[in-house]
């Protein structure tokens, strides 16, 4: 269902609404409220002023508000949900130029997650659809205020998008912690000019990855339970290179990793100029700063290879604290091929050192 909400002025407007109501709603342009899904689908250009309230989406379908004309503001109001079967997703998609989504006052994006979480994530069990893509969007979008609980997998992914700034965004999937699986927060691929601030994120997998773009910047985030802030994995892809990102002034709490930059075995690619600045860690259960070229699929050969270089690396005051059994620091660099990287400041307690460092440029430290 679709009502329009139109500006009245005076009785003369008055007269010609009542006598051509249908001319009237495809025309305004002050705003539409939509409280289903089909509606949104095969009337989302007709506004540029979209409310979705209270939308529940049947299973298997999108929430379709790709192609917006130029300029469309999107808001959700009320809760929105979504029904269950097993699919790839997404359950959200929203792509065009100078777009706007924002949350309204007391709004949730609800993706129960519960009916799909079994533990798996996207490795097996059952077929999970990704939660929302912001796949196209230019010319200085924005997402911000958004509310999100329970992503059946991963969350945001921003791929082929241009100058798009997400702010202010809480996902929080803390009720999947024994069964949500690769929950990851923010996917980012093939994409420049993202600026990812002030996310609040509870879930069961990294809290950023960047596996391809440049100009990236992710700040004044916290990060709860997942697998920390990453670049990559980087390899393997069609698009294998990360360059020119700040990631800075973030807490990473009660999470596996802090600090990651993990590069895929035996492939080629570039990781450069990236810098981790100001990231505050407390109890981090496996490496606090962890750096490796030998990550295949969750299971590190050991192995470091040389196809990925990580150069002009900046890690400065990353502090905080690891579990007793976790790794302060591991790097294992192939022969050369980690070079010109920046380390200042930083100071991780707790934990073991490990011996299995190896490839340390001269300026960093294990």
């Amino acid at each position: 269902m679709v009502k329009f909400t139109t500006l009245m002025l005076g009785a003369g407007a008055a007269t010609m609404a009542a006598a051509a109501p249908a001319i009237m709603a495809a025309s305004n342009s002050t705003g539409c409220t939509f409280t289903d899904a089909a509606s949104v689908k095969s009337k989302k250009t007709s506004c540029s002023n979209i409310i979705l309230k209270s939308i529940t989406v049947p299973a298997g379908e999108t929430l379709d508000l790709t192609e917006l004309n130029d300029g469309t503001t999107v808001t959700f109001e009320g809760t929105t949900t979504f029904e269950f079967k097993e699919w790839e997703g997404p359950l959200i998609s929203v792509s065009g130029s100078a777009i706007t989504v924002k949350g309204g006052s007391g709004h949730v994006i609800n993706g129960n997650g519960a009916k799909w979480w079994d533990g798996e994530g996207s490795n097996g069990g059952k077929t999970k659809p990704k939660f929302f893509y912001a796949h196209s969007l230019k010319k200085n979008s924005k997402i911000s205020g958004l509310n999100v609980k329970n992503t059946p997998v991963q969350g945001f992914s921003i791929n082929s998008s241009e100058d798009l700034t997400l702010d202010g965004i809480t996902i929080d999937n803390s009720a999947g912690a024994d069964q949500g699986h690769n929950t990851d927060a923010f996917d980012v691929g093939s994409s420049t000019g993202i600026t990812i601030s002030g996310a609040k994120v509870y879930n069961q997998d990294d809290c950023l990855a960047i596996n391809s773009g440049t100009d990236i910047t992710f700040t004044g985030g916290y990060c709860s339970g997942g697998h920390g802030l990453s670049i990559g994995s980087v390899g393997g892809r069609d698009d294998n290179t990360v360059s020119n990102v700040k990631i800075t002034n973030t807490k990473v709490v009660d999470s596996d990793n802090g600090v990651r930059i993990k590069t895929v075995y035996d492939a080629t690619g570039k990781v450069s100029g990236v810098t981790y600045s100001g990231i505050t860690l407390s109890n981090i259960a496996k490496y606090g700063i962890v750096i490796e070229q030998d990550y295949e699929n969750g299971s590190p050969t050991g192995e470091p290879t040389t196809g990925v270089p990580i150069t002009g690396l900046t890690v400065e005051n990353v502090k905080g604290s690891v579990s007793s059994d976790a790794v302060p620091i591991y790097i294992l660099c192939g022969s050369g091929s980690c070079s010109d990287w920046t380390w200042t400041g930083n100071s991780i307690t707790g934990g073991e050192k490990s011996s299995k460092c190896s490839g340390i440029p001269s300026a960093a430290s294990c």
